[in-house]
C-alpha cells in the first residue's frame, strides 16, 4: 500500500471506507488491519458467510446484515477497541448512521473513499455496480484514495 493513505492520528477510532463494489475496500480493510492494534473489521458482508466459510447473500436479508453490522460495530466501541468498516455506504444517510455510533461512543471518525476499479469479490453484476457509482453521494470530510 503506498504512503499516501490517510493516517490515523488518535485510537480508538472507527475508520470508515466506503465505495462501490469492486473498488478495494477489503483490501485497504485488511492493510489497516495490520496496522491498527486489536481494530474489529466490520462488514453487511459477514452476515452472509455461513459455518462452513461459504459467501451466500440474500437481498432479502440486508436489513439485518447492517443491523449485525452496527452491533459489532458498537459492541467493539464500546470495548474501547477501534473499528474499521468496509460497507459500500453509497447514500449519506447510511454514512450518518454510522457517524452518530461514533458520536455515542466519543470517537473520532475517519471516512475514505475507495476509488478502485477491480472485479467484484462477490459477482455483483456490472449494471448494478454502474448504478451504484452514479449514485454515490461524496462526504466533504471523506479522503479518496485510489490503490494502485
Amino acid at each position: 500500500m503506498p504512503a499516501s493513505l490517510p493516517l490515523i492520528p488518535a485510537l480508538p477510532c472507527l475508520l470508515i471506507i466506503r465505495g462501490i463494489p469492486g473498488s478495494g475496500k477489503s483490501t485497504l480493510a485488511t492493510h489497516y488491519m495490520q496496522s491498527i492494534p486489536d481494530a474489529v473489521h466490520c462488514e453487511a458482508d459477514h452476515y452472509f458467510i455461513n459455518k462452513h466459510g461459504q459467501y451466500c447473500y440474500d437481498g432479502r436479508k440486508i436489513k439485518q446484515a447492517h443491523a449485525f453490522c452496527q452491533l459489532n460495530i458498537r459492541n467493539a466501541l464500546s470495548q474501547g477497541k477501534s473499528v474499521i468498516v468496509s460497507n459500500t455506504t453509497i447514500k449519506l444517510w447510511e454514512l450518518t448512521a454510522l457517524l452518530d455510533i461514533a458520536a455515542c461512543y466519543d470517537v473520532t471518525p475517519h471516512i475514505i473513499h475507495c476509488c478502485g476499479q477491480f472485479t467484484s469479490t462477490h459477482n455483483v453484476p456490472a449494471d448494478i455496480v454502474a448504478r451504484m457509482a452514479l449514485s454515490y453521494e461524496p462526504d466533504p470530510d471523506e479522503s479518496r484514495y485510489i490503490p494502485s
